[in-house]
Protein backbone atom coordinates (compact mmCIF):
# COMPACT_ATOMS: atom_id res chain seq x y z
CA UNK A 1 0.00 0.00 0.00
CA UNK A 2 2.64 2.10 0.72
CA UNK A 3 3.87 2.25 -2.82
CA UNK A 4 0.72 2.97 -4.07
CA UNK A 5 0.68 5.74 -2.07
CA UNK A 6 3.82 7.03 -2.89
CA UNK A 7 2.94 6.76 -6.50
CA UNK A 8 -0.03 9.34 -5.96
CA UNK A 9 1.87 11.92 -4.07
CA UNK A 10 2.88 10.77 -0.51
CA UNK A 11 6.15 11.47 1.29
CA UNK A 12 7.60 9.03 3.74
CA UNK A 13 6.80 11.66 6.50
CA UNK A 14 3.19 12.01 4.92
CA UNK A 15 2.98 8.20 4.73
CA UNK A 16 4.10 7.49 8.56
CA UNK A 17 1.50 10.03 9.41
CA UNK A 18 -1.40 8.97 7.73
CA UNK A 19 -1.12 4.86 8.51
CA UNK A 20 -1.13 6.20 12.01
CA UNK A 21 -4.09 8.02 11.46
CA UNK A 22 -5.89 4.98 9.22
CA UNK A 23 -4.84 2.70 12.92
CA UNK A 24 -5.55 4.93 15.58
CA UNK A 25 -8.95 7.15 13.59
CA UNK A 26 -7.51 10.92 15.56
CA UNK A 27 -4.88 11.91 17.88
CA UNK A 28 -3.48 15.31 18.85
CA UNK A 29 -1.01 16.60 17.12
CA UNK A 30 1.66 16.19 19.95
CA UNK A 31 1.46 12.39 19.88
CA UNK A 32 1.70 12.29 16.31
CA UNK A 33 5.08 14.33 16.40
CA UNK A 34 6.21 11.76 19.49
CA UNK A 35 5.00 8.27 17.43
CA UNK A 36 6.61 9.23 13.71
CA UNK A 37 9.40 11.29 15.40
CA UNK A 38 8.80 14.44 13.34
CA UNK A 39 9.50 17.56 15.43
CA UNK A 40 6.49 19.68 16.45
CA UNK A 41 7.69 22.83 14.25
CA UNK A 42 7.72 20.67 11.01
CA UNK A 43 4.73 18.00 11.64
CA UNK A 44 2.28 21.15 11.23
CA UNK A 45 3.45 21.63 7.53
CA UNK A 46 2.15 18.09 6.82
CA UNK A 47 -1.05 18.01 8.80
CA UNK A 48 -1.85 20.77 6.78
CA UNK A 49 -0.90 19.36 3.77
CA UNK A 50 -3.02 15.97 4.19
CA UNK A 51 -6.00 18.02 5.39
CA UNK A 52 -5.97 20.39 2.42
CA UNK A 53 -6.03 17.06 0.34
CA UNK A 54 -9.08 15.74 1.98
CA UNK A 55 -7.17 12.92 4.07
CA UNK A 56 -7.94 14.42 7.37
CA UNK A 57 -9.43 17.30 9.04
CA UNK A 58 -8.51 19.85 12.35
CA UNK A 59 -10.59 18.55 14.97
CA UNK A 60 -9.84 20.46 17.77
CA UNK A 61 -7.72 23.92 18.05
CA UNK A 62 -6.40 23.43 21.82
CA UNK A 63 -5.14 20.66 22.29
CA UNK A 64 -5.12 20.38 18.32
CA UNK A 65 -5.76 16.95 17.14
CA UNK A 66 -6.36 15.53 13.82
CA UNK A 67 -8.53 12.74 12.58
CA UNK A 68 -8.63 10.28 9.77
CA UNK A 69 -11.33 11.21 6.59
CA UNK A 70 -13.15 8.16 5.29
CA UNK A 71 -10.46 7.30 2.25
CA UNK A 72 -13.29 6.53 -0.31
CA UNK A 73 -14.41 9.80 -0.07
CA UNK A 74 -11.03 11.21 0.02
CA UNK A 75 -9.63 9.04 -2.90
CA UNK A 76 -12.76 9.81 -4.98
CA UNK A 77 -11.36 13.99 -4.44
CA UNK A 78 -8.02 12.84 -5.27
CA UNK A 79 -9.28 10.76 -8.45
CA UNK A 80 -10.86 13.46 -9.77
CA UNK A 81 -8.11 16.06 -9.46
CA UNK A 82 -5.46 13.37 -11.34
CA UNK A 83 -8.72 13.20 -14.22
CA UNK A 84 -8.45 16.86 -14.58
CA UNK A 85 -4.81 16.99 -14.53
CA UNK A 86 -5.03 14.66 -17.29
CA UNK A 87 -6.79 16.68 -19.08
CA UNK A 88 -4.98 19.94 -18.74
CA UNK A 89 -2.17 17.66 -19.81
CA UNK A 90 -3.80 16.23 -23.25
CA UNK A 91 -4.93 19.93 -23.96
CA UNK A 92 -1.01 21.28 -23.09
CA UNK A 93 0.27 18.69 -25.54
CA UNK A 94 -2.21 19.51 -28.48
CA UNK A 95 -0.70 22.95 -27.81
CA UNK A 96 2.76 22.27 -27.57
CA UNK A 97 2.68 20.03 -30.71
CA UNK A 98 1.09 21.94 -33.08
CA UNK A 99 3.68 24.68 -31.94
CA UNK A 100 6.01 21.92 -32.43
CA UNK A 101 5.27 21.17 -35.94
CA UNK A 102 4.95 24.34 -37.10
CA UNK A 103 9.69 24.44 -36.46
CA UNK A 104 11.59 23.76 -39.33
CA UNK A 105 12.79 19.73 -38.54
CA UNK A 106 15.70 19.15 -39.77
CA UNK A 107 16.27 15.64 -41.88
CA UNK A 108 17.42 12.58 -40.50
CA UNK A 109 18.72 10.30 -42.43
CA UNK A 110 18.79 5.94 -41.16
CA UNK A 111 21.37 3.63 -43.35
CA UNK A 112 21.41 0.02 -42.57
CA UNK A 113 23.78 -2.62 -43.55
CA UNK A 114 21.74 -5.96 -43.53
CA UNK A 115 23.76 -9.25 -44.67
CA UNK A 116 21.67 -12.27 -43.35
CA UNK A 117 18.97 -13.18 -45.89
CA UNK A 118 15.70 -13.87 -43.27
CA UNK A 119 16.84 -10.08 -42.15
CA UNK A 120 16.94 -8.76 -45.49
CA UNK A 121 13.33 -10.31 -46.57
CA UNK A 122 12.01 -9.08 -42.99
CA UNK A 123 12.51 -5.62 -43.96
CA UNK A 124 11.36 -6.03 -47.34
CA UNK A 125 8.12 -7.09 -45.93
CA UNK A 126 8.05 -4.07 -43.41
CA UNK A 127 8.52 -1.44 -45.92
CA UNK A 128 5.45 -2.67 -47.75
CA UNK A 129 3.71 -2.77 -44.29
CA UNK A 130 5.10 0.88 -43.82
CA UNK A 131 3.68 2.09 -47.37
CA UNK A 132 0.49 4.72 -46.70
CA UNK A 133 0.52 6.30 -50.84
CA UNK A 134 3.11 4.65 -53.18
CA UNK A 135 5.75 1.78 -53.84
CA UNK A 136 8.03 1.49 -56.60
CA UNK A 137 10.52 -1.26 -57.50
CA UNK A 138 12.69 -3.21 -59.74
CA UNK A 139 12.31 -6.74 -59.35
CA UNK A 140 15.45 -8.47 -60.93
CA UNK A 141 17.32 -11.99 -61.18
CA UNK A 142 17.92 -13.79 -59.59
CA UNK A 143 14.65 -14.62 -58.62
CA UNK A 144 14.38 -16.86 -55.27
CA UNK A 145 10.34 -16.73 -55.03
CA UNK A 146 8.34 -19.48 -55.16
CA UNK A 147 5.92 -19.10 -58.65
CA UNK A 148 3.91 -22.16 -57.69
CA UNK A 149 2.46 -20.29 -54.91
CA UNK A 150 2.33 -16.93 -55.66
CA UNK A 151 -0.65 -15.79 -53.27
CA UNK A 152 2.49 -16.45 -50.53
CA UNK A 153 5.09 -14.14 -52.71
CA UNK A 154 4.43 -10.66 -51.17
CA UNK A 155 1.39 -10.74 -48.43
CA UNK A 156 2.45 -7.60 -47.16
CA UNK A 157 2.34 -5.85 -51.13
CA UNK A 158 -1.07 -7.13 -50.81
CA UNK A 159 -2.33 -6.34 -47.76
CA UNK A 160 -1.06 -2.66 -48.38
CA UNK A 161 -2.82 -2.96 -52.20
CA UNK A 162 -5.98 -3.97 -49.75
CA UNK A 163 -5.80 -0.01 -48.43
CA UNK A 164 -5.30 1.78 -51.19
CA UNK A 165 -1.23 1.78 -51.91
CA UNK A 166 0.10 2.07 -55.59
CA UNK A 167 2.54 -0.03 -56.44
CA UNK A 168 4.58 0.20 -59.70
CA UNK A 169 6.95 -2.40 -61.01
CA UNK A 170 9.34 -3.38 -63.05
CA UNK A 171 10.37 -6.76 -64.11
CA UNK A 172 13.66 -8.02 -65.25
CA UNK A 173 13.70 -10.81 -68.07
CA UNK A 174 18.14 -11.54 -68.69
CA UNK A 175 19.25 -14.39 -69.90
CA UNK A 176 19.14 -17.32 -68.42
CA UNK A 177 15.73 -17.09 -66.28
CA UNK A 178 13.04 -18.55 -67.51
CA UNK A 179 10.57 -15.84 -69.34
CA UNK A 180 7.52 -17.57 -68.49
CA UNK A 181 7.98 -17.88 -65.11
CA UNK A 182 9.13 -13.77 -64.73
CA UNK A 183 5.79 -13.25 -66.48
CA UNK A 184 3.56 -15.62 -64.58
CA UNK A 185 4.97 -13.65 -61.81
CA UNK A 186 4.38 -10.01 -63.07
CA UNK A 187 1.20 -11.43 -63.95
CA UNK A 188 -0.23 -12.22 -60.90
CA UNK A 189 0.77 -8.91 -59.47
CA UNK A 190 -0.78 -6.94 -62.14
CA UNK A 191 -4.06 -8.93 -61.26
CA UNK A 192 -3.82 -8.08 -57.79
CA UNK A 193 -3.82 -4.37 -58.66
CA UNK A 194 -0.14 -3.53 -59.32
CA UNK A 195 0.66 -1.50 -62.30
CA UNK A 196 3.75 -3.50 -64.14
CA UNK A 197 6.43 -3.68 -67.12
CA UNK A 198 8.69 -5.69 -68.40
CA UNK A 199 12.82 -4.53 -68.74
CA UNK A 200 15.57 -6.70 -70.62
CA UNK A 201 18.14 -5.39 -68.10
CA UNK A 202 17.92 -3.21 -64.48
CA UNK A 203 20.71 -1.67 -62.54
CA UNK A 204 19.65 -3.44 -59.17
CA UNK A 205 17.23 -4.51 -57.06
CA UNK A 206 15.35 -2.26 -55.19
CA UNK A 207 12.24 -0.88 -53.19
CA UNK A 208 11.11 2.92 -52.93
CA UNK A 209 8.38 3.78 -50.28
CA UNK A 210 6.11 6.88 -49.95
CA UNK A 211 9.33 8.55 -51.12
CA UNK A 212 11.13 8.33 -47.56
CA UNK A 213 12.68 4.42 -47.47
CA UNK A 214 14.56 2.37 -49.68
CA UNK A 215 15.95 -0.87 -49.84
CA UNK A 216 18.31 -1.72 -51.85
CA UNK A 217 19.37 -5.63 -52.76
CA UNK A 218 23.20 -5.97 -53.84
CA UNK A 219 24.78 -9.14 -55.71
CA UNK A 220 27.53 -10.26 -57.97
CA UNK A 221 25.40 -11.11 -60.87
CA UNK A 222 22.97 -14.00 -62.26
CA UNK A 223 24.36 -16.89 -60.69
CA UNK A 224 25.24 -15.20 -57.22
CA UNK A 225 22.62 -15.19 -54.42
CA UNK A 226 21.31 -11.49 -52.85
CA UNK A 227 24.68 -11.06 -49.66
CA UNK A 228 23.36 -7.48 -48.73
CA UNK A 229 21.06 -5.41 -48.66
CA UNK A 230 20.79 -1.25 -47.84
CA UNK A 231 18.31 0.09 -45.60
CA UNK A 232 17.79 3.72 -46.36
CA UNK A 233 15.12 6.40 -44.68
CA UNK A 234 16.24 9.53 -46.55
CA UNK A 235 13.73 11.59 -48.56
CA UNK A 236 16.16 13.13 -51.13
CA UNK A 237 17.66 9.70 -52.07
CA UNK A 238 14.18 8.28 -51.94
CA UNK A 239 13.13 10.62 -54.51
CA UNK A 240 16.19 9.87 -56.41
CA UNK A 241 15.47 6.45 -56.77
CA UNK A 242 11.76 7.46 -57.90
CA UNK A 243 13.58 9.76 -60.44
CA UNK A 244 15.76 6.77 -61.86
CA UNK A 245 12.58 4.27 -61.49
CA UNK A 246 10.70 6.36 -64.04
CA UNK A 247 13.39 6.74 -65.98
CA UNK A 248 13.04 2.57 -66.45
CA UNK A 249 9.41 2.67 -66.69
CA UNK A 250 9.05 4.93 -69.53
CA UNK A 251 11.37 2.41 -71.77
CA UNK A 252 10.01 -0.70 -70.34
CA UNK A 253 7.82 -3.07 -72.04
CA UNK A 254 3.65 -3.44 -70.98
CA UNK A 255 2.87 -6.99 -70.11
Amino acid sequence: MDELLSKIGFSQQELKIYRLLLDKGELAVSEISRVCGIPTSKLYAFMEGLADKGYCRLTSEKPKMYAVNSPKSAFSRRRDELLQQEQELATLSKKLEEQFQKLEQPAVSVFRTLTDADEILKEYYRLFRLAEKIGVGFSKAPYSVDISNLPEVNPSEEASMEKGVVFKGIYEIPKGESEEDVKRLAAYFKSQGEEVRMAKALPFKMLMVDFQYVLLLIHGGNDVPVNMALSIEDEAFARSMFQLFNFYWESAAEL
